[in-house]
């Protein structure tokens, strides 16, 4: 069980850190980001491709990588910037200046979901890929606690980017800005917020975290073109729960999330293998994420650190 836990932490991490991405977007540019997931995968795919470009330089101590891919993911976030960035000027900011409504912007960005898979399978096909295919050995940590040292690193990486993130919404003047913008757009206009600068920050924070979380998530496992869709499910549901716009909802709404699937369906595993019934609940963990959200949102219909509308 502990193990479980354990391995529910790292999950929730990563989730935890596209939701903070995806909670300001739905937040401060007010429609829900569908192509979020597959930027996910385009991310880790870059880094991928990076990677493969910078060669082999060797791994870190006891981690399955090394400088090779830090210098790969921290290119891909650039090119990834410049990818979003580009995106919203000729993609959302139009939709913008029309006025559309946010079910129009939700729906253009499934479109555009859409186009970025296709591209993601015809520039690297459908095949899965790799970072690495070292054999990392767990190290055992107290109450039979066993961890690979990529999983501490995920976690570690994890903290330090949602600190930073963070510091630069409570601390700095944009921050301020950005947190103005999510509460009141219209006050935020009127009080002399730099609304272009705000949405650019705003693609820039969320562009870095969706990178990286992918890239994480590439250290785990293998890369599929269509994992980012799939991932989008539980990015959705941890924003829900926690609260649109809530930093910490966003956090904690993805480890609960992270937490729940791993150790849910391990119990249900557990309970039919017990009866004899052979069944495989892996592919029921979305199922999970869609039960917790349905019950908090009966307790909580704003979720966890929502606000009430007035």
């Amino acid at each position: 069980m502990a193990d479980l836990l354990v391995s529910g932490i790292i999950y929730g991490s990563i989730i935890a850190l596209g939701a903070i991405g995806l909670t300001l977007i739905a937040s401060i540019l007010n429609f829900f980001n569908f192509a979020y997931g597959d930027l996910f995968s385009l991310g880790a795919f870059i880094t991928f491709l990076f990677l493969d470009l910078l060669g082999d330089w060797g791994a870190f101590p006891g981690l399955s990588f090394g400088g090779g891919l830090v210098v790969a993911t921290l290119l891909s976030v650039l090119i990834m910037l410049a990818i979003i960035l580009l995106i919203d000027r000729f993609f959302f900011k139009p939709l913008r200046e029309f006025d559309a409504t946010p079910l129009f912007m939700s729906l253009a960005s499934l479109g555009l979901a859409f186009i970025l898979r296709a591209i993601i399978n015809i520039v690297w096909g459908p095949e899965i890929r790799y970072y690495s295919t070292a054999i990392q050995i767990s190290k055992k940590l107290p109450f039979g606690i066993r961890v690979k040292p990529d999983e501490l690193f995920i976690v570690i990486c994890t903290l330090a980017l949602v600190t930073l993130v963070y510091l630069i919404l409570k601390k700095t003047r944009m921050g301020k800005a950005m947190r103005a913008m999510s509460d009141n757009p219209v006050l935020a206009k009127a009080s002399g917020v730099e609304t272009v600068r705000v949405i650019m920050w705003t693609w820039i924070i969320a562009g870095t975290l969706i990178t990286v979380a992918g890239t994480l998530y590439g250290i785990q496992v293998q890369l599929r073109p269509t994992m980012g869709w799939h991932f989008l499910i539980p990015l959705f549901v941890a924003v829900i729960m926690g609260g649109i716009g809530s930093f910490w909802g966003a956090l904690i709404g993805g480890m609960v999330i992270g937490i729940s699937e791993e150790m849910i369906t391990a119990v249900l595993q557990n309970a039919f293998h017990s009866m004899q019934i052979d069944a495989d609940m892996s592919g029921y963990k979305p199922a999970v994420a869609f039960v917790l959200v349905v019950l908090i949102l009966l307790i909580k219909p704003h979720g966890i650190f929502g606000k009430k509308e007035h």
